[in-house]
């Protein structure tokens, strides 16, 4: 019978030639593959060690294990990814996000907070203070209420971006400071770079605006391949890059300091504008908040959106843009899509974060999410079939699970919506169809008895519907 570690060493070997790694890629590190198989930190270890004296994999001092570009090399290259521009106007996966929150459904795979993790008495306070200033929320703000945006200019400052409130202009959340900046650096048919898998509503915006989409996989340690990047920025015009630096969506991965100045660097040298999307970074896990691309932007070439949908209210729609030197283009285009945010909302925001308590809520959140997050990957990881893969998340709510082989993802997402089960079908999350066996799990609710059955119904329908497949097989 083989010890643990050759059979933990067996699974790896599958995720590194089944191409989950590009070639060259860098593996998980010690720590995340252990919580991914569940076993001890000695046996992955000797599973990493045997698998280097197969030349499956490469070690490189204090950095950590990589693929091996030389026995990868034989893989079939048809299979390794080679990012080509696509038209989404046929993509049916692209579905409709308002239809996708059932508020009668267990929210496995929403990405909206609970009412009980927000700020309500808070906020509620500052709605009720904000309404008393009649002569200024009655009227028009445009870029926003001075309040709004010196309170979002200091705490830009705070996390690297030195701002003034003139470089901020005010948004309905950060999906349409995404809206703008892209209405703003493209025409119709330009190509727009973005990671994959990616947040839906950018895929969503790229519909809309009828751009065309070059996908650049994501390492299992990180939120984009660079190299890819690099790649496409060579062979395409790539108008824009979006991409999510920090605890990104779906997958939760944060790049390192290192490679955000490369992923920079990159996009400086072909004259491709970034729009980072930093929705999560306030979530973050470890002991600091990760340094946004705006901060190691010495262009103005990083166009800046975030909101507090995630943190505060997301009914509230309190999001922002700093546009960097696309400033003017950018005001254009948010006065001609609706002039103005509404007043309220900013000035009860500013009230809010001058109160001095948003920090202190943070601090809370992140360890609620943090530990529902660890919660659901454990269940996951013993529900779902053997060989299943999770992401550990630098920060946010949310996780990818691949499974390790085919199955019909949209007809269990219909069924579990019919038991009121709501999961998020990695299709939703990339044109590619390796995102078919691929679903994003959320906690930004509590692990409730019906979150843990959920996740145990999910785990039976996968089953069913891998035997069903093998049986079609083997009939054939």
């Amino acid at each position: 019978m083989d010890r643990k570690y050759q059979a933990v060493a067996e699974k790896i070997k599958k995720l590194v030639m089944d191409s989950d790694y590009r070639l060259g890629g860098k593996i998980p590190s010690i720590r995340d593959l252990a919580l991914t198989y569940g076993v001890s930190i000695t046996t992955i270890t000797a599973a990493l060690r045997l698998l280097e004296s197969q030349g499956i994999i490469e070690a490189r001092d204090r950095v950590g294990y990589f693929a091996s570009s030389r026995v990868l090399g034989a893989v079939d290259r048809s299979r390794e990814h080679e990012p080509v521009p696509t038209n989404l106007a046929d993509n049916t996966f692209i579905r409709d996000l308002a239809t996708l929150n059932q508020n009668h459904a267990v929210p496995l795979g929403s990405a909206i907070p609970a009412n009980e993790y927000l700020p309500n008495r808070q906020i509620q306070k500052s709605l009720l203070r904000a309404a008393r200033r009649t002569s200024e929320t009655l009227s028009y703000w445009f870029p926003g209420t001075p309040a709004y945006l010196s309170a979002i200019a200091r705490r830009m400052s705070n996390i690297g971006v030195n701002s003034r409130g003139s470089d901020i202009i005010a948004t309905n959340g950060a999906q349409e400071a995404v809206m703008i900046a892209l209405a703003a650096l493209t025409n119709k048919g330009d190509t727009v770079a973005i990671a994959s898998p990616s947040y839906p509503g950018i895929l969503h915006a790229l519909q809309i605006l009828d751009l065309q989409v070059v996908e650049i996989p994501c390492f299992p340690h990180g939120p984009i391949s660079l190299d890819t990047l690099e790649f496409a920025t060579r062979n395409f015009e790539i108008k824009a890059l979006c991409v999510s630096a920090n605890c990104s969506n779906p997958t939760g991965y944060s790049l390192s300091d290192e490679d955000k100045q490369s992923l920079i660097n990159i996009c400086k040298k072909s004259d491709v504008a970034i729009i980072e999307d930093d929705v999560y970074g306030d979530i973050f896990h470890g002991k600091a908040r990760p340094t946004p691309l705006k901060a190691l932007d010495t262009d103005g070439n990083v166009i800046y959106c975030s909101s507090f949908s995630k943190t505060i209210s997301p009914g509230l729609r309190a999001g922002w843009i700093h546009p960097g030197r696309y400033y003017q283009s950018i005001a254009n285009q948010k006065y001609f899509f609706n002039l103005a945010c509404p007043a309220i909302t900013q000035i009860a925001v500013a009230d809010f974060l001058d109160c001095g308590t948003y920090d202190l809520h943070l601090r809370k959140m992140r360890k609620v999410y943090q530990r529902n997050v660890n919660m659901l990957r454990n269940l996951v990881l013993r529900h779902f079939p053997e060989g299943t893969h999770c992401t550990v998340p630098d920060g946010g709510y949310v996780f990818w699970v691949t499974l390790p082989f085919a199955v019909d993802m949209e007809k269990i997402y219909e069924e579990a919506l019919r038991h009121r089960i709501y999961f998020a079908p990695g299709s939703m999350f990339s044109v590619s169809k390796s995102a078919g066996r691929c679903l994003r799990v959320s906690g930004s609710n509590p692990v409730s008895t019906k979150v843990k059955d959920s996740i145990k119904y999910l785990a039976d329908r996968i089953e069913e519907s891998f035997h069903a497949r093998s049986h079609d097989c083997q009939a054939h």
